[in-house]
């Protein structure tokens, strides 16, 4: 399985590729994009990893609602069948990455998150999470312009992510 670090390598790989094509005069679009979506790709691998570990633990180290949103499965109570009166999981309710990130870092965050939202990091994430959504979702009225500085910002701010997630809760620092 792939892993964040292969996910941020490939965007790295994307972006040399991009630099290479711009001193012969080539389109850099190619390369820029899929670097753009492979850092996005990275944080999200850590983020759901990371909840997907917490998943994983005994099942009576979480309330039922923080089990429903780690899996990332709808609570719901039954008032039939062989469940009934129980709250059972079940579908898919997707969470957006940054509440994956919060529930991570209010859970088992050694510091106040009150101050991640809203601070300098808080604002690259939400400029690359704009410039991603705008590639994923395409619009004609939401096209973005970005030049490899750009994508170089996006990675870093990438890696600044899963660093502070890291610090924060494991008190450790990731190696890229």
């Amino acid at each position: 399985m792939r892993n964040f670090r292969d996910y941020l390598r490939h965007a790295e790989k994307q972006l040399s590729m991009a630099e290479d094509a711009i001193e012969h005069k080539e389109d850099t679009e190619r390369f820029l994009i899929p670097a753009i979506i492979l850092a996005w790709s990275a944080v999200e691998s850590f983020v759901n990893s990371r909840c997907d570990d917490l998943n994983s633990l005994p099942s009576d180290m979480f309330e039922m609602h923080e089990r429903a949103f780690l899996s990332e499965k709808h609570l719901r109570f039954a008032d039939n069948g062989t469940n009934l009166g129980r709250f059972v999981l079940e579908g898919h309710e997707y969470q957006p990455l940054e509440n994956k990130m919060f529930f991570l870092l209010a859970k088992l965050g050694s510091q106040d998150t009150s101050n991640f939202k809203g601070g300098a990091l808080w604002q690259k994430f939400r400029n690359f999470k704009e410039v991603r959504d705008s590639l994923v979702h395409p619009r004609r009225d939401t096209e973005k312009e970005f030049s490899p500085q750009d994508v170089r910002a996006y990675i870093d701010t990438a890696k600044e992510l899963i660093q502070v997630i890291s610090e924060r809760i494991w008190k450790t620092k990731v190696d890229f």
